[in-house]
């Protein structure tokens, strides 16, 4: 168990509710796509700008250079947005819910009670390095993440009733245990 998390989850256990498990996010490598991604887009930007071209293209790749080097902004502006999220981000398993605290300025606690993991309202998945708990019948881990959200939680305004574990040092063994702990409620 991380302590740091450990910290955080604990003084929103309710009565009777015992601490499984409880970590957040490790993994780097939706950090460094983002990251390349705005290398890529930057470097187009940077190539525009420095072709010697005829005046008619010339204005239109200084058009071009002017977006790309916004987009480069909002691509930077977004990943530091999510890096702010995810080290923002804790995760508990307790005997009884899936406890999830994020935020930017104010952390907000959203829990899932593990009791309607029994019944055809909520599923859980394991893909990858990421747990998904998600509404029965839904396309789960569609492209689910929507840029300057909170990539554990789905906006309220999705309609989707979504979690996610992200990047977990060890998914199975979470998964398991929210299993095992779903099924002791039966």
């Amino acid at each position: 168990m991380d302590p740091e998390a450990a910290a955080v989850i604990t003084p929103h256990l309710l009565a009777r509710e015992e601490l499984l498990w409880c970590g957040r996010p490790h993994d780097t490598t939706a950090l460094r796509w983002r990251a390349g991604a705005i290398i890529l887009v930057g470097i187009a930007a940077l190539i525009l700008r420095a072709l010697p071209l005829d005046s008619n293209l010339a204005e239109r790749a200084d058009a071009n250079s002017v977006l790309l080097a916004i987009m480069v902004g909002v691509l930077i502006s977004e990943a530091i947005v999510f890096h702010a999220y995810l080290s923002n981000t804790f995760y508990g398993v307790t005997n009884q819910r899936v406890i999830i605290v994020s935020g930017l300025r104010q952390r907000e606690v959203v829990a899932v009670l593990l009791a309607l993991l029994n019944t055809p309202h909520l599923r859980v998945q394991r893909i990858h390095r990421h747990i998904e708990l998600g509404a029965r019948g839904e396309q789960m881990f569609q492209p689910s993440y929507l840029p300057f959200t909170n990539p554990s939680v789905a906006p309220d305004w999705t309609g989707r009733e979504s979690y996610r574990l992200l990047a977990l040092e060890d998914p199975r063994s979470v998964y398991d245990l929210i299993v095992e702990s779903a099924h002791k409620l039966e």
